[in-house]
């Protein structure tokens, strides 16, 4: 092979390449996930999706809502996160979506968790294009709806954040959530049940508990084809007699 094929041949390779990286990225822009199929396919989706719950009991019953908030970060879809404030009495310093609990003035738990979106990151509520909501999931200290919304465009660093209540917000792209090496799972028994929930790591937090499997339904739903978490239950060993 001489001097002038080998420069060819690189640089062949080199815009395969480019092609290839520029194909990946345009799957997750607006142009190609914001339809109003995707949207519509991917609510219905999150709306029958089964999984394995906590019983209902007197101690978790208290209601509260949360959203899932889409936006878009340098041209990025990407998932908004919060950061508890480290003096917050319930789940401090933890990273959540943004909501809370049901208020006796809220009319629905859609208008919880619009609510306690603007008191926690200061965006207004006629400013979520909510697509839809979930089921409820019940959880250790109560039951929570998941309400899917889009932010457009933002810029974390100029949100009104509310430090009393939310210490950092962050954004994570949905590429992140697609490589296997960001996945992995967290395994658990509650009552004499065993629960598996997913986790996600290499981010600027660690994403883990009830907005873990949160963000683990949303992107089933949203991506099937590109997000292929699968969480298995692994069975204890047994002692051998």
């Amino acid at each position: 092979m001489n001097k002038c094929t080998r420069i060819l041949n690189c640089s062949v390779s080199n815009m395969v390449g480019v092609k290839l990286l520029s194909a990946k990225a345009n799957i997750f822009s607006p142009e190609a996930l914001l339809t109003e199929d995707t949207i519509d396919r991917t609510i219905k989706k999150i709306q029958h999706m089964k999984v394995a719950q906590r019983p209902l009991t007197e101690e978790n019953s208290k209601r509260a809502a949360v959203l899932i908030p889409l936006c878009l970060v340098k041209d990025e879809l990407s998932l908004l996160y919060t950061l508890r404030n480290a003096d917050l009495k319930r789940h401090k310093g933890q990273v959540s979506f943004p909501g809370g609990m049901a208020d006796p003035t809220d009319d629905s738990l859609r208008t919880t968790a619009l609510r306690e979106t603007e008191e926690e990151i200061g965006v207004c509520r006629k400013d979520v294009t909510v697509w839809g909501e979930g089921n409820i999931y019940v959880g250790k200290e109560f039951s929570v709806l998941p309400v899917v919304g889009y932010l457009g465009k933002i810029e974390v660093e100029k949100m009104k954040v509310n430090p009393d209540e939310v210490a950092e917000v962050f954004t994570v792209p949905l590429k992140h959530f697609v490589d296997p090496a960001n996945c992995k799972h967290t395994q658990f028994r509650f009552k004499g049940s065993c629960y598996v929930i997913p986790a996600y790591v290499n981010a600027k937090h660690r994403i883990w508990g009830i907005t873990a499997l949160l963000t683990h339904i949303f992107l089933t739903a949203f991506i099937p084809d590109y997000y292929r978490h699968k969480v298995y239950l692994i069975k204890p060993i047994k002692a051998a007699l």
